[in-house]
């Protein structure tokens, strides 16, 4: 028979010795699948967030780019600043620029395009309240990223193509040259004043603001003069000839102020009886001088006509502008006469536009190396784990 004593002594253990730990089942280890998911686990985070890591790591100090119009104008942006910290300027575009907000709290942020870059460079400025001296410099630091590499690319894209439109500014000269230059059924292609090009459809619409040297546009206050036979007076009186009556006409509260109402500093805008009028050139401007001075709130501006025009109804003729707008006659408008020639289109991202993350430094993503670290540590763990498991 088998000593049981004998049995369940330790290997090397004197006669007589009993081992008893001997019955007790080893604990079994882990899976290997467990440690090389663990792992993997590990390093995709690492490698999804390598990025922030590579960011986190750069200097402390912006990388000086200058004007924006010229690194991003172009149409050439150099690669290495992708994910980059820098320091650029340039003229934002109030106009077409959004509000964000995040739900559920009041705080708010800005995203605009900047101008003359041909929409290849848009700003988020998180910072709210904005101090002054930063909403007056329009210099702009922070972490620039291509974006194509956000997550809501596609929804930034889709919002501004379908919701966000700009309105560009041609000078006379150029606006000619471009339509000369213009094939019928091709697109026409224009650079603004702020230096962004430009494609117009023959079907769309432009703006032509003409002077008319001979009149001005005159109101007068309906608080001073309650009758439209009034105002007339004071026109006539001073010499005026009347060529058209608009009415009255109160202007429409300006969108960089605060709403007018019982709780606004801001007053409503005053309700004119507007007129285009004529005056002797003998006594023009001695008559706008006694105008002028009846009141604070008499308005006296160059009187214009806006000619809205499709871009195939426009040709040019010795430099001169050719316009048929509508059915009616062809008219001559030389460049002396247009005040301004303007169009609103819709704003269409690029893909090769960057986003530049006002105030984000590379300090903020400290914490993102130690996380690294950790994740590291974690994934060889696991390795080392998964040795020692298949070393059995």
């Amino acid at each position: 028979m088998t000593d049981p004593a004998q049995t369940d002594r330790p290997a090397g253990a004197a006669p007589g010795v009993v081992d008893e730990f001997a019955h007790i089942p080893q604990p079994r280890g882990r899976h290997p699948l467990v440690a090389v998911a663990g792992a993997l686990l590990a390093f995709f985070l690492v490698f999804h967030s390598r990025h922030e890591l590579r960011y986190a790591l750069l200097a402390g100090q912006p990388l000086e780019l200058g004007s924006a119009r010229e690194i991003f104008g172009g149409g050439k942006i150099p690669s290495d600043l992708e994910n980059r910290y820098v320091r650029t300027s340039g003229l934002p575009d109030r106009e077409s620029a959004l509000e964000l907000d995040t739900k559920g709290s009041w705080v708010f942020s800005q995203f605009f395009r900047v101008l003359g870059t041909g929409d290849r460079l848009f700003l988020h400025r998180r910072e709210s309240p904005l101090p002054a001296a930063r909403a007056e410099a329009d210099v702009f630091e922070g972490r620039l990223i291509r974006i194509d590499d956000l997550p809501f690319a596609a929804a930034i894209r889709s919002y501004f193509a379908n919701h966000v439109a700009a309105t560009h500014f041609f000078a006379p000269d150029v606006f000619a040259r471009a339509v000369g230059a213009h094939r019928v059924g091709a697109t026409l292609a224009v650079v603004d004043r702020s230096g962004d090009g430009v494609s117009l459809a023959d079907a769309e619409t432009v703006a032509i603001d003409v002077l008319e040297p001979e009149e001005v546009r005159i109101g007068l206050p309906r608080a001073r003069f309650s009758t439209e036979a009034d105002a007339r007076t004071a026109l006539t009186s001073r010499g005026g000839e009347i060529v058209k009556a608009l009415g009255a006409i109160k202007a429409a509260p300006s969108a960089a102020v605060p709403e007018a109402g019982p709780l606004s500093s801001t007053p409503e805008p005053p309700e004119r009886w507007t007129f285009l009028v004529k005056f002797p050139v003998g006594v023009r401007q001695a008559a706008l001088d006694a105008l002028g001075n009846l009141d604070r709130a008499v308005e006296i501006r160059d009187a214009r006509q806006t000619i809205e025009v499709k871009v195939a109804d426009v040709s040019v003729a010795a430099g001169d502008l050719i316009v048929r707008p509508g059915q009616g006659p062809a008219r001559h408008l030389p460049a002396s006469v247009i005040a301004a020639i303007h169009t609103m289109s819709p704003v269409v991202i690029p893909d090769d536009a960057y986003l530049l993350v006002e105030g984000e430094t590379p300090r903020e993503h400290l914490p993102t190396i130690f996380l690294g670290l950790v994740l590291v540590m974690f994934g060889a763990v696991n390795l080392v784990g998964l040795a020692r498991e298949l070393s059995r």
